[in-house]
């Protein structure tokens, strides 16, 4: 574990927002940055605390992954790489880690993920690495020019897209762990579970009115943003109904117990050849326990909470809905372009605003039913 110093102290580890960068002074916004980039690397050093010995680290969680070691060394080599590459950084600080764990995989056939072809290097050689950035990152934060606004121009840019690829990761890497088994990893007390467990309440479609969409955002916005943000579109959209709720787990076991699994015609091509391939009979973190069912969580199995949100990848998904159409006799769907937006840009930008997680609300988003 990397020092912690004070900052694990403070209760913001979990719960921080994203620089504004059109307000405020230099050097009030230098001392925001240099907060904010090291809560975001104390919380990746602390997520990797959920493992309970140093071979978790090399086993691969899933098979179109790397193992965790490579990501714990990704985050970092990163920054540098990046820096670089912006001319901020002239010389590297161990080209061998910055070439090993430069990049990631994409689930394609071409991806190289033979484990023979990798010497992962030790542990705590990572970790005397993952210092070595940090601290050079520091040093450029506090030390580079800055002139507010902040923007494409900036060298700070290259800083902030180091600092929300790492809380990308943050979320991957979460995922992955839930992936290893169950005795291969530890709770700990800053990653609490969710309390709120019981009955789902009832779903039914509601009325979206018809109206305008705006998506995107300009160059001078006040956020960091990847460059698939930037620039704009505009729609009008018909009225449609979607669901009230998420579909919860309650509502998605309706499906498992009618052997959705099981019956091809639910199911597109893709995703059947998916369920042969996966052999799987229900989502991948529901748990049979005799007649009892649990979710594995990232380091716990819990007695399962059918009012939480299913997670369920899109073939999944779109099979539920080809199956509730049936049922309810209307045409339910998952909406891929417009009216899907107006769900993800809204719920988006208002949970943002109370802390809530982005990627949780995508996904979950999925989810509805819609109808015209």
């Amino acid at each position: 574990m990397e020092d912690k110093k004070d900052i694990l102290l403070d209760n913001d580890i979990l719960v921080n927002k994203s620089p504004i960068l059109n307000q405020g002074t230099p050097e009030e916004k230098r001392a925001e940055i240099l907060r904010y980039f090291q809560l975001t690397w104390e919380l990746d050093n602390r997520l990797y605390d959920s493992l309970k010995s140093e071979e978790a680290f090399y086993m691969r969680a899933d098979p179109l992954r790397h193992p965790l070691i490579f990501y714990i060394g990704h985050t970092a080599t990163f920054f540098i790489n990046k820096l670089i590459l912006a001319g901020v950084l002239n010389e590297r600080l161990n080209p061998k880690f910055e070439s090993m764990f430069a990049v990631g995989v994409d689930e394609m056939s071409w991806d190289d993920l033979n484990e023979q072809h990798y010497d992962w290097p030790k542990l705590e050689d990572v970790r005397q690495y993952r210092r070595q950035v940090k601290q050079v990152i520091e040093n450029l934060i506090l030390e580079l020019p800055l002139q507010m606004p902040i923007n494409w121009e900036s060298q700070f840019w290259v800083i902030l897209m180091g600092i929300e690829h790492q809380r990308i990761h943050i979320e991957t890497s979460s995922v992955l762990i839930r992936q290893l088994p169950i005795d291969e990893v530890q709770k700990i007390d800053l990653f609490e579970s969710c309390t709120e467990r019981g009955l789902a309440p009832e779903n039914v479609l509601q009325k979206v009115e018809a109206g305008k969409v705006s998506i995107g955002k300009g160059r001078d916005d006040a956020l960091y943003g990847w460059d698939n943000e930037f620039g704009s579109f505009k729609s009008e959209i018909k009225s449609f109904n979607a669901s009230k709720y998420l579909v919860s787990n309650q509502e998605f076991k309706e499906f498992v117990d009618d052997d959705g699994y099981g019956n091809e015609k639910w199911w597109t091509e893709e995703g059947w050849a998916w369920v042969q391939y996966k052999k799987c009979s229900f989502p991948f973190f529901w748990l049979k326990d005799g007649e009892q069912w649990k979710l594995r969580l990232m380091s716990e199995e819990i007695e399962m909470p059918w009012n939480w949100p299913v997670e369920v990848n899109y073939l999944e998904a779109k099979a539920f809905c080809n199956w509730k159409s049936a049922q309810e006799g209307k045409k339910l769907r998952m909406r891929p372009k417009r009216s899907i937006t107006v769900f993800t840009i809204v719920c988006k930008f208002r949970i943002n605003r109370n802390g809530s997680k982005r990627l949780e609300i995508s996904i979950w988003n999925i989810m509805r039913h819609l109808v015209r």
